[in-house]
């Protein structure tokens, strides 16, 4: 009875270790700074817990991070990669720190080291693709986003989300159906091709990351009718569930990102930017 009792307080004590994290997590997302103080210093006198845990580290980042202690801050995160090197968030939110604090080099360097500790980790493989892609390392990007969609390619999101395939499908169908009429009409034989992943062509070919929620692929509007646009095949929208789904926590907002996705990709057909798209709502 007694063994049972200090096992209760034990998985206790460790509910209440992970509920402050998280509870300090979500308040660095809100910008809450006397929240974060507040759980980080629960963190702290939980026995499991301590000045030297990886809750409290990652939580004494954040707080020096809001009161504007950047080089503080980062000094923390260089400290967790060290003390926690089987962690490779540590190294994930190193980076982040370096690339805000616009030292995209220094994050490059970090998370090619990460990627050698932690080869498996699609995450870090693709914030190197970004990172490299910013500072213009065609190589490491391509090698990068390669790495990733080796790694996600055949793998579903981990919880499957709100919509299945065939309510999916109908969501893409009915955002087509509220376009007005003149725009309905103007995609003439556009195909519309809804898979559960990229292909390796648009990663192999530089096309996009492997992480896109959607591509257009072909001629837009204005030049679907010539030589070149003829010889290519007709202009086709993608969209990716998968990667849809990983990006949204509701069901709400799973439709609303596929009804984002499609109008977006219609937009690029209909010759508009990323800019534009970006200043319509689409972006």
């Amino acid at each position: 009875m007694q063994r049972s009792k200090r096992l209760n307080r034990r998985l206790l004590r460790n509910r209440a270790l992970v509920t402050h994290f998280h509870l300090g997590l979500n308040a660095y997302d809100n910008g809450d700074l006397p929240g974060v103080q507040r759980h980080r210093a629960a963190v702290g006198m939980l026995p499991e817990g301590g000045a030297d845990s990886l809750e409290f580290m990652a939580l004494d980042w954040r707080a020096l991070w809001l009161e504007d202690r950047q080089e503080e801050a980062l000094e923390v995160a260089r400290a967790i990669t060290r003390a926690y090197p089987d962690d490779p968030d540590g190294v994930l939110e190193l980076a982040h720190i370096l690339s805000d604090l616009e030292r995209p080099q220094e994050a490059l360097s970090v998370l090619l080291d990460g990627t050698v500790e932690h080869g498996e980790d699609a995450d870090l493989w693709y914030e190197l693709g970004i990172v490299a892609e910013g500072l213009e390392e065609w190589d490491t990007r391509k090698r990068a986003f390669q790495a990733v969609w080796q790694l996600e390619h055949d793998l579903e999101p981990a919880q499957r989300l709100y919509l299945s395939e065939e309510r999916f499908i109908e969501t893409v169908e009915d955002t087509l159906e509220r376009m007005p009429p003149v725009a309905r009409r103007a995609l003439g034989n556009v195909a519309i091709i809804v898979e559960d992943y990229p292909e390796a062509w648009i990663v192999d070919d530089d096309v996009a990351d492997p992480r896109i929620l959607g591509l257009f692929d072909g001629p837009d509007i204005a030049t679907e009718h010539s030589i070149d646009a003829v010889l290519d095949g007709p202009a086709r929208i993608y969209i990716f569930r998968w990667n849809i789904e990983r990006t949204c926590s509701t069901e709400e907002e799973a439709i609303e990102q596929v009804e984002i996705t499609v109008l977006h990709e219609v937009g690029h057909y209909l010759g508009l930017d990323e800019e534009a798209l970006h200043f319509i709502g689409l972006g």
